[in-house]
């Protein structure tokens, strides 16, 4: 007898497990907010830290008994370091006749600019006071804090101890300031801004040239080409003769600089009124 039987054939379940994972999302940040540390803080903070750290290390060097080539190098050296670092963030005035040069060329927002000349006092003022706390009283009389001043020319009297026969004059002072900073600024804008001159070398330009400049004219007005490095030493030594030849010379020669950079040293691009004619670039692409 057969009996026909239904075979019940169980196949296996497939169970089918959907694995989840959590991402734990951060909160996001505002843009507005980001922008403002990237644009705004983060340039000021470099410029107050930087010019204060800038002009403590150039006024050591000035007060350390080398003389002008000593205060020329560490100054030099500095901002050649500094330029290398932090360049990319603020772009390292740590000097008011820069920013304003800087600001004639057209490349920073006046706002901005003030915001940094402030940021460039206030650093230099805190220089002067650590260099006034660190050093011995014999040291800082000595060098009078690093404070600039125009040379007097004196000789040796028996019976008045010193006479004055000669001394640089104040706009003399002004003029060599001018020319210093000029060159200065617009060494700067050449090698870092312009479209065509910059270069990755502008750092060791820069700290180059504020060498050069500072051993140039070192002997006849201190050679500061910064408002900012004379201000300090000025209020804490309490030396403020001709004061204003300090302020005078390096801004106006600031100013200059960026002037002439408009109108004449620019890429076209950048040029403030002759500017490059708009078939010239497809006049020489291709001879027949």
């Amino acid at each position: 007898m057969s009996e026909n039987q239904d075979l019940l054939v169980s196949s296996p379940t497939e169970t089918i497990v959907e694995k989840t994972t959590l991402v734990k999302e951060k909160a996001p940040v505002r843009t507005d907010e980001k922008k403002k540390f990237i644009h705004l803080i983060r340039p000021l903070t470099v410029e107050l830290i930087g010019t204060t750290l800038f002009i403590l290390i150039g006024l050591w060097g000035a007060c350390s008994g080398g003389g002008v080539l000593a205060a020329a190098l560490s100054f030099g050296l500095a901002i050649m370091v500094f330029s290398a670092s932090f360049g990319h963030i603020s772009g390292v005035h740590f000097n008011p006749a820069v920013t304003i040069g800087v600001l004639v060329a057209g490349e920073i927002q006046a706002v901005v600019a003030i915001l940094y000349v402030i940021m460039q006092l206030l650093g230099g003022i805190a220089a002067a006071g650590i260099v006034r706390l660190l050093l011995s009283k014999h040291v800082y009389d000595k060098c009078t804090g690093g404070a600039t001043f125009l040379t007097d020319y004196k000789v040796p009297n028996g019976t008045y101890g010193e006479i004055l026969i000669d001394e640089i004059h104040p706009v003399q002072g002004i003029f060599i300031e001018l020319i210093a900073t000029f060159v200065l600024v617009t060494v700067i804008v050449m090698v870092a801004l312009d479209t065509k001159g910059k270069t990755g070398l502008a750092p060791l330009l820069i700290g180059f040239t504020l060498a050069v400049g500072i051993l140039a004219v070192g002997a006849y007005t201190g050679g500061s080409l910064n408002p900012a490095r004379s201000l300090g030493p000025a209020i804490f030594s309490h030396h403020w003769d001709d004061h204003y030849v300090y302020w005078i010379g390096p801004l106006v020669g600031a100013i200059v600089a960026g002037l002439f950079y408009r109108t004449v040293w620019a890429h076209y691009d950048r040029r403030l009124f002759v500017k490059r004619p708009a078939g010239a670039a497809s006049a020489a692409v291709v001879k027949a």
